[in-house]
């Protein structure tokens, strides 16, 4: 697409940014229609992807499904990065969001893929555009005490805000690719040299804006988040939907997602696209690597539940009694 196409589009209409790979083209649906039909005004997307790291056919395919779906979107290929690394189950696509700040200018925000928006999400656009001239990144509130000394920072829930959703006003960015090649290595590089360069620029806004799903036990359909966020090796996509019903049941931070969900799979039910969206869905249910530590212990019961199909309830049963033990957002044990 040309510059003066992308400009058309993105002509009078709220920017959302984000990005993907081959590991997120099922996700990706279900964020951008959940932003599409909860916002005021439909937002206009630029869906990046870094070269080598999204398929061509993926990308035609989740091209055609937005168009169907209504979804006024565009995707940019970027060049990828050797210092662009994975870590654990952040993939060099996380860093994305650098690039893509310097790309486009204008005022914007940034929402990682793996979230959800419910109505009101968008009243950011007006928080960031009213926003002093000192300030050059929007994030919410982390909900916890934060210290900004980097000498206090010891895993990422440290940090003074998640990258996961940054507003950016149309001011000029700070460069960081040299401090890139100067970073210490950090359990997630990306969220530390957002934070090295911007928390002292930064305005926050309310944790509703970036809720991440282990400080959520449950949603309350009354007062639900504007924007839920995924973090963590394992996300709903993952879990086979014979047993979402038993997270749904009690409003698990999830069963917002099974929503967005449930709406997009009703959009295209009647579709030619139907069969694509659901080989995508059963794709992602294994998508991603599954390491070793206890950070993929959630990722590994879905894998085993998806193995296990019906005989996984007696797995739930038996694991229930010993949940507190398990970590939070294990779900459907939590």
């Amino acid at each position: 697409m040309s510059r003066a196409e992308s400009a058309r589009r993105r002509d009078d209409k709220n920017l959302v940014v984000g990005a993907i790979d081959d590991n997120m083209v099922y996700p990706v649906l279900v964020w951008a229609f959940s932003l599409h039909t909860t916002a005021l005004t439909p937002p206009h997307i630029v869906i990046g992807f870094l070269t080598g790291h999204l398929s061509e056919r993926n990308r035609k395919v989740v091209g055609k499904i937005l168009t169907y779906l209504g979804v006024s979107h565009e995707f940019l290929e970027l060049a990828s990065d050797a210092r662009f690394i994975t870590q654990g189950h952040i993939s060099p696509t996380t860093f994305t969001k650098f690039l893509l700040a310097d790309e486009i200018t204008d005022l914007n925000v940034w929402i990682d893929v793996d979230t959800v928006a419910t109505k009101g999400w968008d009243s950011i656009f007006d928080v960031i555009a009213q926003s002093p001239e000192e300030v050059k990144l929007v994030v919410a509130e982390r909900g916890n005490e934060v210290s900004r000394n980097p000498k206090d920072i010891v895993k990422p829930s440290d940090l003074v805000f998640n990258a996961g959703v940054l507003g950016w006003p149309a001011r000029p960015r700070l460069p960081w690719s040299e401090q890139l090649d100067s970073v210490e290595m950090a359990e997630t590089q990306e969220q530390f040299l957002f934070n090295s360069l911007y928390a002292s620029h930064i305005a926050q806004i309310p944790e509703t804006f970036n809720t991440l799903t282990y400080r959520k036990d449950h949603v309350r359909d009354t007062a639900p988040p504007f924007i839920l966020h995924y973090a963590g090796a394992h996300k709903p996509w993952h879990m086979p939907r014979l047993f979402s019903p038993a997270c749904s049941s009690y409003r698990c931070p999830w069963s917002l997602w099974f929503d967005a969900e449930e709406n997009m799979l009703g959009e295209v039910a009647h579709s030619p696209h139907i069969n694509e969206v659901h080989e995508l869905k059963n794709q992602a249910l294994t998508s991603g690597a599954i390491g070793k530590s206890r950070d993929y212990s959630g990722r590994a019961l879905l894998k085993t539940l998806q193995t296990l199909g019906v005989l996984g309830w007696v797995l739930i049963f038996v694991a229930k009694p010993f949940s507190r033990w398990i970590p939070r957002g294990t779900h459907p044990l939590h």
